[in-house]
């Protein structure tokens, strides 16, 4: 189904969208490619009267009952070096971006600082939520 731009799925099967395979269902399911569909997405789920769930890779998430919800899942994607100043490299990268496909790009890129968070499920754009860190190694730093 095409709701504002989108494809929707109802009545969404999440099993493989989280890494402890529990079959769950969503009333709604809607990958978003570009910010302007997220939010289109926000706005419909307003619209229906249904709370919005944000969804990466599932790996931070249990459920324990089907979601009577609109599940966003942000499928931006690209990674762009934006240069250095003050010793740091900055990067704008998407938000469903694999973190580990960042990670060794970022490595491949030469900005060394990542390599202890390699291999860490989830996504670019779930990593603050994740706090991910390994090694002695926090993302925050």
């Amino acid at each position: 189904m095409t709701v504002c731009g989108l494809r929707w799925t109802e009545d969404a099967d999440l099993t493989r969208r989280n890494t402890f395979g529990v079959a769950t269902r969503a009333r709604w399911l809607a990958e978003a490619g570009s910010v302007a569909e997220i939010g289109e997405t926000l706005a419909e789920a307003m619209h229906r009267g249904l709370p919005l769930i944000v969804l990466g890779g599932g790996s931070n998430v249990l459920f324990v009952a089907d979601l009577d919800a609109v599940v966003l899942v942000p499928a931006l994607r690209g990674i762009e070096w934006q240069g250095e100043s003050h010793g740091r490299v900055h990067v704008r990268v998407g938000a469903g971006e694999p973190w580990h496909e960042f990670v060794a790009a970022a490595l491949a890129a030469g900005a060394f600082g990542l390599e202890n968070l390699a291999l860490i499920p989830g996504s670019v754009g779930a990593a603050p939520i994740q706090i991910i860190g390994a090694y002695g190694v926090e993302l925050a730093e």
